[in-house]
């Protein structure tokens, strides 16, 4: 029963998957496990971040806009973020590919995927933010919290002959590993001619818990 005073209402943890990074040493390969923030704005912000900083390998957004600077998180409701790049100001919306409705529950997940379906799933994600009548400039960054829900490069690759019939209208789509490795998804860069496959894919790591 409540005491009639207005409690504030404490804002919910957001569910994490697992990041694992394997470092090599002289004596001996260490796992590491890396925590995201709880809070969805949190962790917006960290992937944000993560995908302005030029520090990483694969950065085809980089290629395709030479900069992000400046960046800016906007009011609830609207876009996430401003961002400035070569090519003029850039609109920067996040979206985050979960599908936990095919595994239950994070922890559940395997990280075996028809890969095919992987990719109609985050298809279905892009074609869904695309539905909701963005003007132009805007840059939407597909983001996995865990890595079991990774969508490797050559599913990636694929992705742009799956939406050519469709009227996408962001300027660019991206997708995002919890690590930061990033896979130009719309409209494909041309610089990367890697292997694609719509097989079995294998993704993320194998032993632990997910975060809660």
């Amino acid at each position: 029963m409540g005491n009639g005073v207005n409690q504030p209402e404490r804002e919910r943890k957001k569910p994490r998957g697992i990041s694992v990074t394997l470092q090599s040493g002289p004596q001996c390969i260490s796992v590491e496990q890396k925590q995201l923030p709880a809070k969805k704005a949190d962790i917006e912000q960290h992937f944000a971040e993560m995908f302005c900083t030029d520090n990483h390998g694969m950065r085809p957004h980089f290629r395709r806009f030479t900069k992000f600077e400046n960046l800016c998180a906007q009011k609830e409701n609207d876009i996430d973020f401003k961002v400035d790049t070569a090519l003029g100001t850039k609109w920067l919306e996040l979206a985050e590919f979960a599908p936990i409705q095919e595994v239950g529950r994070y922890e559940e997940a395997t990280g075996v995927w028809d890969a095919r379906q992987l990719a109609g799933m985050v298809v279905d994600l892009i074609k869904k933010k695309n539905g909701k009548g963005y003007g132009s400039g805007v840059i939407l960054m597909v983001y996995m919290t865990h890595d079991r829900f990774w969508a490797p490069p050559p599913v990636v690759r694929s992705i742009p002959e799956l939406l050519k019939d469709e009227a996408i209208v962001f300027e660019a789509v991206y997708v995002v590993s919890r690590g930061g490795t990033v896979v130009e998804a719309w409209p494909g860069d041309p610089d990367d001619q890697g292997p694609k496959g719509l097989g079995t894919t294998i993704v993320g790591p194998f032993s632990g818990p997910a975060q809660v």
